[in-house]
């Protein structure tokens, strides 16, 4: 990886040299920064650090994962299958969880403040590592059908 000097990278691509697996890891990397910092400055606790852990860890896991899924069918347009079939699901998992946290304070009669729900920190740490997996592994299989030969 290049990871000062742009004008190299800027001929390295010009001149057709810039591969899927190289864009990969600077996807990867721009992946784990994002992961990171949802947890960076938001608190010291030893809980801060687990949640960012796990999220590191689906991120790294739901990344490789689609990439190799990807190289293992025709390997071609990583990043534009990334982009597109990843704000649809995204989008699709998005009203799936608002519709069902719905229901859930309608039928509680709960609507509490955004933030603070009331809900302990390993609950949501729970439903977001439900929620990271769930969007990966959909986003493989979503690869897997699309790279097919």
């Amino acid at each position: 990886m290049i990871w000062i000097n742009i004008k190299k990278l800027e001929k390295k691509i010009v001149k057709n040299e810039f591969s899927d697996k190289e864009g990969f890891q600077y996807f990867l990397a721009f992946s784990i920064l994002g992961a990171l910092s949802g947890s960076i400055g938001t608190s010291e606790s030893a809980f801060t650090f687990i949640e960012m852990l796990i999220t590191l860890l689906i991120t790294i896991w739901g990344s490789y994962s689609i990439f190799k899924a990807n190289s293992s069918g025709d390997g071609q347009d990583f990043f534009k299958r990334y982009f597109a079939l990843s704000w649809v699901i995204g989008f699709r998992l998005f009203l799936y969880v608002l519709t069902l946290t719905t229901i859930y304070y309608v039928i509680n009669q709960d609507f509490p403040n955004i933030y603070n729900s009331g809900h302990s920190d390993i609950t949501s740490l729970i439903l977001l590592s439900i929620i990271m997996f769930a969007y990966y592994s959909l986003l493989i299989s979503s690869f897997k059908r699309v790279s097919m030969k």
